[in-house]
């Protein structure tokens, strides 16, 4: 029985039309990047796996169900893949604890500085928002055989390779530009996430007698454990997806020292037109990074810890 002067009880049709009058204006203006995204990310993962299972050449008009095929000559029949697969692991296992390493490091140099930590701040941040091909040519001159970094090793009496063109130093070298490329970056992640400890915590380690290393290794690196998880999980994304520096800096090269997956999946796809065979690598690539990050939730579950 309905009260007198109670407002009706509104139906699911109306309910419904009460909540798209409330929120249209937030949908219209969301619309243009969900757009994006739909065209741009969904349809194509959904293209470049239905096409990974064809012979798909843009140059031509027919495209042969050929099943199982493109994969089948990545994993057996392609060595360049396994040795692009394996440059790239070497190049993740260096660069993503290299980076987060030295961003720990020198984001608990940063929080402790008293004087010049804004300058200190835009220092190491300004390599982070370079574009790329511009950090890469920077490098390229610092490695050449009469370049900075040759100069300074012949000044001291030490060896001078010629780094980019030497199968032994070029991975290396692409290593360290890019882990003093990223660093920054990931240093004000982690400066963030040590301005979230509470300081009490400090405060009673300091009053049980901790010193600093103490501190350190029972309450800023378990308290940080969120922190590195997301650092190490995007981290090994993003190396996974490694390209520019390859490109601009070797080409692949020397003697294919530097192919990576996403190199040859260019190359597959943009000079050799094999569309379908570099949608079989990319997913190939996507199955290796899941498989890694589902490792990595796994061991490093993230739980609270204040």
């Amino acid at each position: 029985m309905q009260v007198a002067g109670a407002p009706a009880a509104l139906t699911g049709r109306d309910a419904f039309m009460r909540r798209v009058r409330r929120t249209y204006a937030g949908y219209f203006f969301v619309s243009p990047a969900a757009l994006l995204i739909v065209v741009f990310s969904i349809v194509a993962i959904v293209v470049s796996f239905y096409i990974s299972f064809f012979q798909w050449d843009i140059l031509s008009d027919k495209h042969p169900f050929v099943g199982l095929a493109n994969y089948r000559q990545a994993l057996g029949g392609d060595n360049l893949f396994w040795i692009a697969l394996g440059n790239t692991a070497y190049y993740v296992v260096f660069v993503v604890p290299g980076i987060t390493v030295l961003g720990f490091g020198l984001a608990l140099i940063a929080n402790e500085a008293l004087f010049g930590r804004a300058i200190f701040r835009t220092i190491y941040f300004l390599p982070s928002i370079t574009p790329m091909v511009v950090i890469a040519l920077i490098w390229i001159w610092l490695y050449t055989p009469d370049g900075l970094l040759n100069t300074i090793l012949g000044a001291l009496g030490l060896p001078q390779p010629n780094w980019l063109s030497d199968p032994n130093t070029a991975m290396p070298a692409i290593i360290v530009m890019s882990i003093w490329q990223a660093v920054g970056y990931y240093t004000a992640i982690y400066m963030a996430g040590l301005a979230d400890i509470p300081q009490d915590f400090y405060d009673a380690a300091k009053v049980d007698g901790a010193n600093r290393l103490q501190e350190v290794r029972h309450i800023t690196i378990p308290l940080l454990r969120n922190v590195t998880i997301f650092v190490t999980v995007t981290l090994a994304i993003a190396a996974f997806q490694m390209f520019t520096q390859v490109y601009v800096m070797t080409q692949g090269g020397p003697v294919n020292a530097t192919e990576t997956m996403q190199a040859i999946i260019y190359k597959n796809a943009f000079r050799y037109f094999k569309m379908g065979y570099a949608s079989a690598i990319s997913w190939l690539l996507f199955l290796v990074i899941f498989a890694l990050v589902a490792i990595q939730m796994r061991i490093f579950r993230s739980r609270e810890n204040f």
